[in-house]
């Protein structure tokens, strides 16, 4: 009988050990460890770049803003770089001269036992002679960022001229300063929104430099869209017995309509009828234009044709 109550009490302590380590996650914990203590491969993308030179002097161009570093450790230690917004790729250029050179990346911030690999391994950097220039800037607000009823009728820029830092010939091949709209959205009134500034070469390829200030007030004015089209005379109506039409002479050769966009876009000409009904001499007429559908207006609306008849 007394064996049997130690058999219960004994019975009854391992229970309430297991429960005790069951409320307190003790085998979660273990498990937790062992899993986090496992090799783990991840890769960081778009990690910075810093390339160190002589900056009081020198300029450097053609290094990457980014690359991918591939990691591999320990799942905690691959955990923590993940987290660490200080991880940079750098390009130790110190002490060297204006030329050309190239460097292996070192990825500074990470754990000092933590594998990694760095793509592109290297870099080409050029160092040039530090230059800073005075440069005006281009408006440059695209007619695809209008929408279709507004064409642009006046474009500005403020300030007009920025600074620009670069080696020498960086700044010898800009050919343009183009300020275009952050927000890509499409216009449709008067705005005046912040714009950012890019450098061009005559090929408007991109330009590695420094521009300061680097955003710029870009305004653009709009207009109602419209284009210039020709008019195709159509002489309408039976002239006298014995009399035919020798030439027609418009007053306007062309006009403009006014309309959407896209609706405009197949129309090169209007239609331009002249009623010669009876006529058997030289006469003035008025020109029936005649609009396409979604033609809004036309600018002039009418006009007149010098008829010769012969």
């Amino acid at each position: 009988m007394l064996e049997s109550k130690w058999g219960l009490r004994l019975i009854a302590l391992a229970l309430a050990v297991l429960f005790f380590l069951s409320v307190n996650n003790v085998f979660g914990n273990v498990f937790n460890a062992d899993k986090f203590g496992q090799n783990s491969t991840e890769t960081l993308n778009d990690v910075p770049v810093e390339v160190k030179y002589d900056h009081k002097s020198l300029y450097a161009s053609g290094a990457p803003e980014t690359v991918n570093v591939d990691l591999s450790g320990t799942r905690s230690q691959v955990l923590k770089a993940q987290k660490n917004e200080d991880i940079k790729a750098v390009l130790d250029l110190t002490g060297e001269k204006a030329g050309k050179h190239s460097a292996d990346f070192e990825v500074k911030g990470l754990d000092e036992d933590l594998d990694y690999e760095v793509k592109p391994k290297d870099a080409s950097v050029n160092l040039e002679q530090k230059v800073t220039k005075t440069m005006k800037v281009e408006p440059d607000v695209s007619e695809n960022n209008v929408d279709g009823e507004h064409k642009i009728s006046e474009q500005t820029v403020s300030p007009r001229t920025v600074k620009v830092t670069g080696g020498q010939e960086q700044i010898k091949k800009i050919a343009y300063l183009k300020a275009t709209y952050k927000d890509s959205s499409t216009i449709s009134e008067d705005t005046t929104d912040v714009a950012q500034i890019t450098a061009f070469d005559s090929q408007l390829n991109k330009v590695d430099v420094t521009i300061q200030p680097k955003e710029v007030n870009l305004s653009a004015k709009l207009e109602p869209y419209s284009k210039k089209v020709k008019i195709a005379p159509k002489v309408v109506g039976s002239l006298a017995d014995g009399h035919q039409v020798d030439k027609v002479k418009l007053d306007d050769d062309e006009i403009e309509i006014y309309g959407n966009k896209d609706d405009l876009k197949d129309i090169d000409e209007i239609t331009g009828e002249i009623d010669v009904d009876n006529e058997s001499e030289d006469t003035e007429k008025e020109v029936t234009l005649k609009l396409p559908k979604h033609v809004t207006k036309a600018d002039p609306d009418q006009t007149q044709a010098k008829v010769y008849i012969k």
